[in-house]
């Protein structure tokens, strides 16, 4: 078995991306003040390896495995759900970024939206492991 060390590192950054917006989260949960600049920071991270990684993967043209259909389903929907996670998160992130500049805390006046974004962000990051475990050690 063989893994792509670039596999390995798009996994690590992605564990470490989500325990940052899980971060940025609770703490303005908690204490009222949005961690603006390292919120965007880490959006502007996720663009870099996601991007990358993709082009990566595309760069090395057609494989010749064939994947079951398990992994091939677990792929199509952990890449069309984390485009839209990510796409959720950058508007998250902007309109959470505007409330807190109006002095509104937005994740704790939002409760079931915070909950649920927080869930789906789960779902998508715990899709990308299982494809992983699906392609690497299965």
């Amino acid at each position: 078995m063989h893994i792509p060390l670039w596999s390995i590192v798009t996994l690590g950054t992605e564990l470490l991306v989500t325990a940052s917006v899980y971060f940025i989260i609770w703490r303005a949960y908690r204490t009222g003040a949005f961690l603006r600049t390292f919120a965007f920071v880490v959006l502007g991270y996720e663009v870099l390896f996601n991007i990358s990684y993709m082009l990566s993967r595309e760069a090395a043209g057609q494989s010749s495995v064939v994947y079951s259909p398990y992994e091939t389903g677990l792929a199509i929907f952990h890449g069309t759900f984390s485009l839209v996670m990510f796409v959720a998160l950058v508007a998250f992130f902007i309109a959470s970024a505007r409330a807190y500049a109006r002095g509104e805390n937005y994740f704790r006046d939002r409760p079931r939206l915070t909950l649920a974004f927080s869930l789906a962000w789960g779902v998508s990051i715990l899709s990308g492991i299982a494809f992983f475990v699906a392609l690497y050690f299965s």
